[in-house]
């Protein structure tokens, strides 16, 4: 074969290829200019982009009427410390209390040798009989003295006694009166007199002024003990007082009453209820505290003096509050809000959510406090509590209730539902 036919058969070839390359062109770009055109998304022009359900996690609002709680932290103190103090003078006869123990008001703490004082009050005695002989005595004169001047007054008139002798019969009347007077003022000195030795008698036993504790014994038997001298320290523990601190931004709404106010034992976790609870309004400068008192009963000796406590101090009065899971509660950059699940119009397809700004007022043990008025919800509405972060507007839901619950609703996602088209 020969140059020329091989030159030949090439460029045929060269020809064919370029013809196929042209028609294939042609073709897609007829194809491309037959297209019907595509918006954003990728869908055609004009048509609404298909997203399908998202499957979500809804409860029920609910409703309550409550009110913030703030916790707080704080130290029992005795609700009394006393040194008790003799009131007289004496030796220590005995001392029937040590530390540690427990003793009722009224009991003996101390019992000074009383027999002088005993002494006093058998002198004092031995006075007052005295006293009340001699008003006898002056009585019975002034019963004398009476009749003596009502006979000479009869007789005067006659002239039987003289006009001296009626004088000095008035004259003896009134110094019988007055003697008799002064015989009764003797009895009540004398009376007075006991009294007062029989009190001083009775202070020689020093008595616990309430229910407590003995801390510290400050004599011993046999010691002698000056009038206003301490003898016994005792703290008060039934009730004891938790002071509790609290921020300063809630003074004048926290610890206004003791309904909803709990003091926990720090040891042993249980709560008490306060019988009063009283805020005082100083704020400490440095860390913007003040201090709220609880009283708390200690009739089982549970709280000691000194252990510290913790406190649930309600805030503000008694409101209705929508209730919410926390997990309900979206952040995002147009603020925070709930996605509420919205019925789809007309009664027919699938729900929607709808997207509503919430102010949550406190938060508690999982769930948000958001006040009812205004809140663009209501108790019974249905809240989405998962697959809430990335709803897109307007796309539908299936909903399912939150596991132990039930929403018995009309969107609820039954078995076997099947998804809208």
């Amino acid at each position: 074969m020969n140059n020329s036919n091989i030159g030949g058969s090439r460029t045929k070839v060269i020809t064919v290829l370029v013809t196929l390359l042209v028609v294939v062109t042609v073709v897609v770009i007829q194809m491309i200019e037959n297209a019907p055109q595509a918006g954003a998304g990728g869908h055609p022009a004009g048509a609404k982009p298909e997203m399908p359900p998202a499957s979500v996690i809804a409860v029920k609002v609910g409703i309550e009427t409550t009110r913030e709680r703030v916790k707080a932290t704080g130290i029992l103190y005795a609700a009394s410390r006393s040194d008790v103090a003799a009131q007289e003078a004496g030796v220590v006869l005995s001392m029937p209390v040590d530390e540690g123990d427990t003793v009722k008001r009224g009991e003996p703490l101390a019992i000074l040798d009383p027999r002088r004082r005993q002494a006093q009050v058998d002198e004092s005695q031995a006075r007052l009989t005295a006293a009340r002989n001699l008003f006898l005595q002056r009585n019975a004169e002034v019963t004398r003295a009476e009749s003596d001047y009502e006979m000479k007054q009869k007789l005067r008139p006659t002239n039987a006694v003289s006009q001296s002798s009626l004088l000095d019969a008035e004259k003896a009347l009134a110094v019988a009166k007055s003697q008799n007077n002064a015989a009764l003022e003797g009895i009540a000195e004398a009376e007075s007199r006991r009294k007062l030795l029989e009190i001083q008698f009775e202070d020689l036993t020093v008595k616990a002024p309430f229910d407590g504790i003995v801390i510290s014994r400050h004599v011993e038997p046999g010691e002698w003990v000056a009038s206003g001298q301490t003898v016994v320290t005792i703290l008060a523990v039934n009730p004891v007082e938790a002071w509790l601190k609290v921020p300063a931004r809630y003074l004048g709404n926290a610890g206004q009453d003791k309904e909803g106010f709990k003091v926990r034992q720090s040891s042993s976790g249980i709560l008490f209820d306060p019988e009063s609870v009283v805020p005082i309004p100083d704020v400490e400068p440095r860390s913007q505290l003040f201090t709220v008192v609880a009283t708390v009963p200690n009739t089982s000796g549970s709280l000691t003096p000194g252990e510290s406590v913790t406190g649930v101090v309600p805030v503000g009065k008694l409101i209705p509050y929508l209730k919410v899971p926390t997990d309900a509660i979206v952040h995002s950059q147009m603020g925070v809000m709930v996605q509420i699940v919205q019925p789809p119009e007309g009664g027919q397809g699938l729900p929607t959510g709808r997207p509503t700004p919430v102010s949550v007022a406190f938060q508690r043990d999982g769930v948000a406090y958001i006040l009812a008025d205004g809140a663009g919800f209501k108790e019974g509405d249905q809240v989405i509590v998962e697959g809430n972060q990335r709803l897109m507007p307007g796309q539908q839901l299936m909903v399912k209730p939150a596991p132990g619950q039930t929403l018995s609703g009309l969107y609820e996602v039954k078995p076997g539902t099947p998804p809208a088209k």
